[in-house]
């Protein structure tokens, strides 16, 4: 179960750093979407979202197993 567990965290950590990259990108208007600013903003929070989630679960393995 704990397998199941940090590999789940290592690609929400993989998926959110590339979400969050695209929104800061998009952002910037390096990356040119024609969508509305708050599909933008919706990615960059879920990304946050993954990569602090992959963050905790990291933390917890290193500090606290």
């Amino acid at each position: 179960m704990e397998e199941i567990i940090f590999t789940v965290a290592l690609y929400m950590g993989i998926a959110g750093f590339l979400m969050f990259v695209f929104s800061f990108l998009s952002g910037l208007r390096y990356i040119k979407v024609k969508a509305k600013y708050r599909l933008h903003k919706r990615i960059g929070i879920l990304g946050f979202c993954l990569v602090s989630i992959h963050a905790i679960v990291m933390s917890y393995s290193y500090f606290l197993s």
